[in-house]
């Protein structure tokens, strides 16, 4: 009897414990989420104490894994190199009614891939966030994505999209009454008109940043401060220039910065003819470890020595910047081999952003086709159209060969002997003048040609149009599109493949990118069906199990 008592005891004891340690964890969670935007170092302290972290199961290990990543990235710890922490908060909270966590876990789950250097699931992770976040009232947090995808298209060189990017930004900050982030803000859309030389507009928000700006110690003061001087620079207004320089560097908490604004200043000195006063800021920089800055200072004390005429210093100068960037190159060696293997998804990311583009426009195109319909577009006109379209297809067809003619008439002259070469001169300017023409000839054909199919492209999309209620003429606009757009693409897979209609169609819409959840609207089906219809597609692609069917036709 006792020993029944015992046991019972015991069972009870340590479902008691149990209990009292599930309120322990949960308490200790509710705590860090309260802490983690204004006390990271403390939230992590208090993440520290749960016990047995692995032991947690649903919210609790979704809390864990989420506030866990936040603590490494707001303490900059670990670098967020794995990502298998942040997918336990994704594949929890991307089912539950949570658009507020759902929306932070991919923002973060983007930060990691980002940090992995596969920009195309970090932009895909940012878009997600911002679904889940749209119609919740995370201000900051939204600020937050819409800035770094703007980093992202700022780094492909997509300076429109970037600064459309910084703009939302700043509205969402200044919706969160986030004053720190609208002046970041601002700071970023001024880079952003800098960059495509739109001076006015740079030095426009670079001046609201300064007037936005409570705290004057602030580090982004002098960062402002020194994108005003190279505006100033660039317009040739030297004195201005110099005042904003060393008034960034006075203002400037942190060393490197500083000196990076010491070249900007001696540059600007070196455009005026003081050579003395910008030899004396190059000098400046000499002692410093960063091999960027070093480097720099050397190249223009270089540049400088060539100015007074002292080659033989100037050469020195040039010896150690190539001698510093050679060590740049080697450490960054590794990170070119591996972006060679990640070309496929660069690719991807770039079209992706193009087809962001595109969806901006479509409203545009759509009211031209309203206003064509108005008009009495009938039938016939359609057909036309259609005779039109097969007429540009001749006429790019023909100009690329006359163009490839030219070509080889201009590499034939270029192999003639020296005294050939000056008679032939005038010949090969005048086959380069036709050659730009029949360029841009072709590019207006294109611009012409692709309304209808885009039109058409914006209705599959939008679900207003399926694949089953589509006319014949609809599916040949695509195909010619694709015809125009991707050198005869639809011509030659149809000579290479035995594919029906719907395996054309489907392979035009993966060429042009259309997601899975896109394709399902558009064949009006269920996933398993969109994944169904791919396979058998690539079996009529003659490829094998493991082979992608998304490169293949990308590549094509």
């Amino acid at each position: 009897m006792n020993k029944y008592l015992f046991l019972l005891f015991s069972f009870l004891g340590g479902g008691l414990v149990s209990c009292m340690q599930t309120h322990t964890n949960v308490d200790l969670l509710e705590r860090a989420e309260r802490y983690i935007e204004v006390y990271p170092d403390s939230a992590m302290k208090l993440l520290n104490l749960i016990q047995y972290p692995e032991r947690l199961h649903a919210k609790e290990s979704a809390d864990y894994a989420l506030l866990w990543t936040q603590v490494l990235d707001k303490n900059n710890l670990d670098s967020l190199q794995s990502d298998s922490l942040i997918r336990v908060a994704i594949d929890y909270y991307k089912g539950k009614n949570d658009p507020v966590k759902a929306g932070k876990a991919y923002y973060y789950y983007g930060k990691t891939m980002l940090v992995k250097g596969k920009e195309s699931e970090t932009m895909e992770a940012y878009l997600k966030a911002l679904t889940f976040l749209k119609d919740t009232k995370e201000y900051k947090l939204q600020g937050l994505v819409f800035e770094h995808i703007g980093y992202l298209n700022l780094g492909q060189g997509m300076y429109e999209q970037s600064i459309d990017n910084y703009r939302e930004s700043v509205r969402y900050y200044e919706l969160a009454d986030d004053n720190i982030g609208e002046v970041h803000g601002c700071r970023n859309v001024a880079r952003g008109y800098l960059a495509k030389q739109d001076y006015d507009s740079a030095h426009w928000y670079a001046n609201k940043g300064l007037s936005l700006l409570v705290d004057t110690t602030d580090h982004v003061k002098s960062s402002l401060l020194q994108l005003l001087g190279l505006i100033a620079k660039d317009n040739k207004q030297y004195t201005e220039a110099i005042n904003y320089f060393v008034s960034a560097i006075g203002s400037s908490k942190d060393r490197n910065d500083g000196l990076r604004y010491y070249l900007s200043l001696g540059r600007t000195y070196m455009d005026m003819g003081k050579f003395r006063l910008a030899e004396k800021c190059f000098n400046h920089c000499k002692n410093v470890d960063d091999e960027f800055i070093l480097s720099g200072a050397f190249y223009y004390l270089c540049l400088l020595k060539r100015e007074e005429g002292n080659y033989k210093q100037a050469f020195l100068y040039k010896e150690k910047s190539d001698s510093l960037l050679e060590i740049v190159r080697n450490n960054e060696l590794r990170e070119q081999l591996l972006a060679l293997q990640k070309k496929y998804e660069a690719d991807k990311l770039v079209f992706e952003n193009k087809q962001i583009k595109l969806e901006k426009e479509k409203q545009a195109y759509f009211y031209l086709v309203v206003v064509l319909l108005i008009s009495g577009v009938s039938f016939s006109l359609i057909k036309r159209y259609k005779k039109k379209n097969l007429r540009n297809i001749e006429a790019l067809r023909i100009n690329e060969k006359i163009i490839e003619e030219y070509a080889c008439r201009i590499t034939e002259f270029k192999q003639k002997e020296e005294w050939e070469q000056k008679a032939k001169k005038e010949t090969i300017g005048k086959l380069n003048r036709k050659i730009l023409e029949l360029i841009s000839e072709n590019k207006k054909i294109r611009d012409n040609s692709c309304v209808e199919a885009l039109f058409i492209l914006g209705e599959l999309k939008q679900g207003r149009l399926i694949a089953e209620n589509m006319s014949a003429t609809e599916r040949q606009n695509i195909f010619d599109f694709l015809d125009l757009v991707y050198a005869n693409f639809i011509s030659r897979i149809k000579a290479d493949f035995d594919l029906t209609k719907g395996e054309l169609l489907l392979a035009a819409l993966i060429k042009l990118g259309f997601s899975n959840q896109q394709l399902m609207i558009v064949f009006d089906c269920e996933m398993k069906s969109v994944y169904k219809n791919k396979q058998r597609l690539k079996s009529h692609l003659l490829l094998r199990k493991d082979d992608a069917l998304e490169q293949m036709i990308a590549f094509y």
